[in-house]
């Protein structure tokens, strides 16, 4: 999966950020607009809205364009504009599925800034002191690795061990208090003392 711009797994081509720029809105969007959220050329972009608006898939409406939600190609253009959403949600369903107390769990690195892409891998971090920590996080790297085809990287930290990187200032710890997408739990786990 393109961590950076998920739709561009199954649409690569300048349609796909195109239609996940529109999917974010029920508002006009004008051909500048969606550039600057696709980082597109702006001539591509307008031969694409141009394309579309073809198709009955976008409509050209005053201020802009918009996905025309009554075509019936609309619900998959939005579940894929929405594949990093469905991610956090599935995560979050299998630790809760666990049944073990969780402090936090939460995505950090390419994924959680949304600057990566195919190659990128999943970075998620798990805050627990439950036994049997490290086959939870292993089953959930094998369960992330098959939905998006991408390397999970899913780091199990007792309350001990994050106490002792806290005490080392490791750099990770860093990263993971600057750019963590909360997934479920609290953001207050990396600071408390267990």
């Amino acid at each position: 999966m393109n961590v950076g711009m998920p739709i561009a797994s199954v649409v690569p081509t300048v349609d796909g950020p195109v239609y996940a720029a529109l999917a974010r809105t029920t508002e006009p969007m004008t051909a500048t607009q969606v550039q600057r959220f696709t980082h597109r050329s702006l001539e591509g972009v307008r031969l694409v809205l141009n394309r579309l608006v073809g198709t009955g898939v976008v409509l050209d409406v005053p201020g802009g364009y918009v996905l025309n939600r009554d075509h019936l190609a609309a619900p998959a253009i939005e579940s894929l504009a929405t594949i990093h959403g469905q991610l956090l949600d599935r995560i979050r369903h299998s630790v809760e599925a666990w049944n073990v107390e969780v402090g936090l769990v939460g995505m950090f690195g390419s994924a959680a800034r949304r600057d990566g892409d195919e190659t990128s891998d999943i970075d998620i971090v798990v805050v627990s002191d439950a036994d049997g920590l490290d086959d939870l996080t292993t089953d959930l790297g094998a369960s992330i690795r098959a939905w998006t085809g991408n390397v999970a990287q899913v780091i199990g930290v007792s309350s001990d061990e994050l106490r002792r990187l806290r005490g080392t200032d490791e750099p990770i710890l860093r990263s993971w208090q600057e750019e963590l997408v909360v997934i479920c739990g609290n953001r207050r786990a990396l600071f408390e003392t267990g």
